[in-house]
């Protein structure tokens, strides 16, 4: 059954995701940790926060840790989708730096993002640039005549040395 056909996951998924948005990124690490402890209490000092903090938190944030032991994927795209701007930021400060490299490539990065990629050509040709002609030969045969162009290139080469 996919998500779209399971009413209950998209309820769960959309719920999180309503809650999610607000917590603040100190509740929404302890959540992720509380997915990785067996208490509230080891997540909290896995994450340097007082437990009496998250004692005192809303219940809206035990909530989403239940939520989100059903679907962690929803909190990732949330953390994503939170940090999105600094990204970029940081990314497109890029086109401000002294090394020329850098700049050209924060700035194909940027172009490529917004217009896509630039057609790149794609020919398949045999070493001469002729088509490739494909045989209707099985591998084992296609294997023995290459080695034998082998055998015969080296004996060429071994009368010439």
């Amino acid at each position: 059954m996919t998500e779209q056909e399971n009413p209950v996951k998209n309820c769960t998924s959309d719920e999180l995701a309503r809650i999610l948005g607000e917590l603040s990124m100190e509740q929404i690490r302890w959540i992720i940790a509380r997915q990785e402890h067996a208490t509230d209490k080891e997540a909290a000092e896995a994450i340097g926060v007082s437990v009496r903090t998250v004692y005192n938190w809303p219940d809206t944030v035990k909530e989403a840790a239940r939520l989100m032991a059903a679907d962690g994927l929803i909190a990732a795209t949330h953390i994503r989708r939170r940090h999105l701007a600094k990204a970029m930021a940081v990314k497109v400060a890029g086109l401000d730096s002294d090394d020329e490299r850098l700049r050209q490539g924060v700035a194909t990065e940027v172009i490529e993002w917004e217009m896509g990629r630039a057609t790149q050509p794609q020919t398949h040709s045999g070493p001469d640039g002729k088509p490739i002609e494909i045989a209707d030969v099985s591998p084992r045969e296609q294997i023995a005549s290459r080695l034998a162009g082998i055998a015969a290139r080296e004996r060429t080469d071994g009368d010439t040395g």
